[in-house]
């Protein structure tokens, strides 16, 4: 320190007051650089827990598989598109709608059922769980299983075929814990407090296990392991403009992932197989039905005809009617072919009014040619089998399935107004037919009634042989449908995926932990300089005070010699050596303004070392052969007198001034220093504000001026009470003792105040507590300066390896 370090009012000092205290990045990096190891060990920690972290977790495989679902939107076709007029097998699903039944809880069910997913082994790899599946050394058969109870138990193999049970746990809601140990040998029945079971060792059976942490049996819930595996499975369009639908999902046992996605693949195949079957039997039944009853009415016209020849003695009325139609040979075709229509439709009409028939399916192979009924049966028949799978797995007050069913029941009844109205076109255009074929009949009226009765009973039989033959036409490839139907999917790709885990992913947790290693201190780091409003150095007060800076004083932790005094007559420790500064700054100031003999210590708040610096200054001066005498006048707290163990005196200021005693008599020589002199305070007075104001303290004063070089004076906080403005009258020198890491920088505003206003006489500034260190990126390194020509042994606190080394860094990284 120079004297060119003192900061006396400058030309900017006007606008010191109005500055804000900011943060600075550049402070902000200096003291992470001096907090350097923080960050080491934390990175050290979160890469640890990481390690850690990856060691204890399984290995997790992705497996995927896909499959084309044949819709006609989306490019899938069928191989039987040649037999598309059959039962129903023309019906094009749409995708999504697929997606939702390979997510649905009936068939995952199926597949938990058939994997045996509800029963899992586990063990222990090192510290990560390991399960067994495929490949547990032993199974386990529940006895009178019960789906819907879920617990857990350890099983410790032993040799000759011996295992131990504990640890039992129940969960749900009566939810128990056992730590009964059972020892049973394999394949004998155990009664245990989950049950009764019988455990039989596997192919994968080894002495190997004798030796492993025990396996942990869990048997879970068939309904929360469904839940569990419905939403480890996902299933997705991967391109919305093709129909293939991925399924994936993700496990520790790659062989798991596969058997779980294939299973589905298959149930879901299998599950779509029957419900094309389940058409075509239905439709079996309808055509059976009416076989039965046509039969029954062709055989009635034979019997017809048979005694209508006989009553009539006649013999070749076919060739007879033959040659008397030969002119409406046309209109009887046609009328054979409407009135065929007419009966079909009627039939039909007939089937959606039966009551026993409102959930069975509508027979889709009968040849009625209207496009727009044929369609509306086929999203009939389309929205009742959704009906009926919902229904299935739901109840009938679920709001969907209401919905549905409405809706069924109207398109129902749409069906049975366009019957209607379809009957009502073929009567019409029968009608019409029937009016020219009267016509030509008149042409024949000549043919006898006999023959005219025998054509119509004929008419009648031919309707019926070609209803009758159509119905047995459409049996026979309703037979094939059943035997031949195939899956509305395709497998593309079965379950495959790479021999490598996604998971964990080793280098993206390694760079995880070492960001947080970094982040941690440095976020707490940031918080604490935004929250930290304390003074942090030299340069908190030069940006915002004006007032003249006399040094500062580095923070002692040493052991102090009588009361708080660290100065000594030889001492070259930074202490010392920050005092001498100071008194040499002093003199500097005093240049031009007299000479300076009575200073005054103040501060702002108690323990800002007020008593610290006016002792050690005192002692700094009378090492210089000065005669120097302090005075106590902290009348209150009486601070300076209790650590110089003069606490209960009762001669001192107070009884001088009270005038009780004479000045020779409060006088007490220093041990430490035969030109220091200490008077104490006294016992403490009632009104210590007015004494200080009294003419014996103007008296005492120039006495003690004209006995002593320099007079220190112990005051009172400057922001606590008035003592210290009342004392400033007898000051030459006003010294405002400011602590680092204790004055809340937002009361420097009211320091600049009283310098403005002149409060205190000659003020000057003295950081105290000031950090040897680039603390907060303040301070400065006493190493260049304080405690220049020191012995080695004065200088160096002795440290261990590690201080060492954060010293020898921290010094590397201050040097740049």
């Amino acid at each position: 320190m120079t004297p060119n370090n003192i900061n006396p009012n400058s030309a900017n000092s006007d606008t010191k007051q109005e500055e804000h205290i900011t943060f600075s990045v550049h402070d902000l990096i200096q003291t992470v650089i001096a907090n350097w190891y923080w960050f080491v060990i934390s990175v050290f920690v979160c890469v640890g827990c990481g390690y850690i972290y990856i060691l204890r977790t399984p290995k997790i495989y992705s497996r995927t598989a896909n499959i084309l679902v044949k819709d006609s939107r989306k490019g899938g076709d069928t191989d039987l598109a040649t037999l598309s007029d059959l039962a129903g097998l023309s019906q094009r699903r749409n995708v999504d709608n697929e997606i939702y039944i390979l997510q649905s809880r009936r068939l995952m069910t199926e597949v938990v059922k058939q994997l045996g997913l509800t029963v899992q082994y586990e063990t222990k790899d090192g510290l990560r769980p390991q399960d067994l599946y495929g490949q547990s050394p032993i199974a386990v058969e529940f006895i009178n299983d019960n789906d819907r109870q879920g617990f857990r138990f350890e099983v410790s193999l032993r040799p000759d075929s011996i295992v131990k049970l504990n640890y039992f746990e129940i969960f749900g809601p009566d939810k128990q814990k056992f730590k009964q140990e059972i020892s049973a040998v394999f394949g004998d029945t155990i009664s245990t407090p989950v049950g009764q079971m019988i455990i039989r060792p596997t192919l994968y059976m080894s002495p190997d296990y004798y030796e492993k942490a025990p396996i942990r049996v869990t048997k879970g819930n068939l309904g929360v392991v469904t839940q569990f595996y419905q939403h480890e499975v996902k299933s997705f369009v991967a391109n919305k403009q093709a129909s293939i639908i991925t399924i994936s999902m993700k496990s520790s046992v790659p062989k798991k992932a596969e058997d779980v996605i294939n299973t589905l693949i298959a149930v879901y195949e299998k599950d779509a197989i029957d419900d094309k079957r389940g058409i075509a039997e239905s439709t079996g039944q309808f055509i059976d039905n009416r076989l039965e009853i046509i039969s029954e009415e062709l055989s009635e016209v034979d019997r017809n005809i048979e005694k209508f020849k006989k009553d009539n003695k006649i013999y070749d009325i076919v060739s007879e009617a033959e040659q008397t139609i030969t002119e409406s040979a046309q209109y009887k075709t046609d009328g054979l072919s409407l009135e065929n229509q007419i009966r079909m439709t009627e039939f039909l009409k007939e089937y959606l009014l039966d009551p026993t028939k409102t959930n069975e399916l509508i027979p889709g192979t009968l040849s009625i040619n209207s496009p727009a009924i044929n369609s509306q049966i086929e999203g009939y028949n389309t929205e009742l089998q959704r009906y009926m799978k919902l229904n299935s797995e739901s109840s009938e007050n679920n709001p969907i399935i209401q919905n549905l069913g409405n809706g069924l029941a109207s398109t129902r009844r749409s069906i049975i107004a366009t019957l209607d109205s379809y009957i009502s076109t073929l009567q019409i255009q029968l009608a019409a037919l029937r009016k020219e074929e009267a016509l030509t009949n008149q042409r024949i009226s000549s043919v006898p009634t006999q023959e005219k009765q025998i054509l119509d009973i004929v008419r009648q039989q031919k309707i019926k042989e070609e209803l009758y033959l159509y119905l047995l036409n459409k049996r026979e490839e309703n037979a094939i449908t059943m035997v031949i139907t195939e899956s509305n999917s395709r497998t593309i790709d079965s379950a495959y995926g790479s021999p490598r885990p996604v998971s964990p992913n080793t280098v993206l947790i390694a760079g995880i932990a070492f960001l947080f290693g970094l982040g941690i201190p440095f976020l707490v780091i940031y918080l604490i300089q935004i929250l930290d409003t304390t003074i942090r150095g030299r340069k908190d007060i030069e940006d915002n005070l004006s007032v003249p800076f006399l040094g500062d004083i580095p923070q002692y932790s040493g052991e102090k010699q009588r009361g708080s005094f660290v100065v000594r007559e030889n001492g070259r420790d930074p202490v010392s050596e920050a005092f001498r500064m100071i008194r040499s700054n002093m003199n500097f100031m005093n240049l031009g303004k007299g000479e300076i003999k009575v200073i005054m210590i103040t501060s702002s708040n108690p323990h800002a070392g007020k008593t610290f610096v006016s002792t050690n200054l005192a002692m700094t001066f009378a090492t210089t052969g000065k005669k120097v005498v302090i005075m106590d006048l902290d009348l209150r707290r009486r601070t300076l007198s209790k650590q110089m163990g003069h606490g209960g005196d009762t001669n001192g200021i107070s009884s001088y001034l009270s005038g009780n005693t004479e000045l020779q008599a409060i006088i007490r020589k220093s041990k430490l220093s035969e030109n220091l002199d200490i008077i104490y305070a006294g016992i403490q007075p009632p009104n210590p504000s007015e004494m200080l104001l009294s003419q014996r303290m103007e008296e005492l004063t120039a006495e003690l001026k004209l006995r002593y070089d320099y007079i220190i004076i112990d005051s009172t906080p400057a922001m606590a009470v008035a003592d210290a403005i009342i004392t400033d009258r007898l000051a030459d020198l006003s010294i405002y003792v400011v602590r680092e890491g204790l004055l809340d920088r937002r009361q420097l505003p009211d320091i600049e105040r009283l310098y403005r206003e002149k409060k205190f006489h000659n003020m000057a500034i003295i950081l105290n507590g000031a950090s040897s260190t680039k603390r907060h990126g303040y301070g400065y390194g006493y190493g260049y300066g304080y405690g220049y020509g020191l012995d080695e042994e004065e200088t160096t606190t002795k440290k261990g390896f590690w201080g060492k080394l954060c010293e020898w860094t921290r010094n590397k990284f201050q040097k740049k």
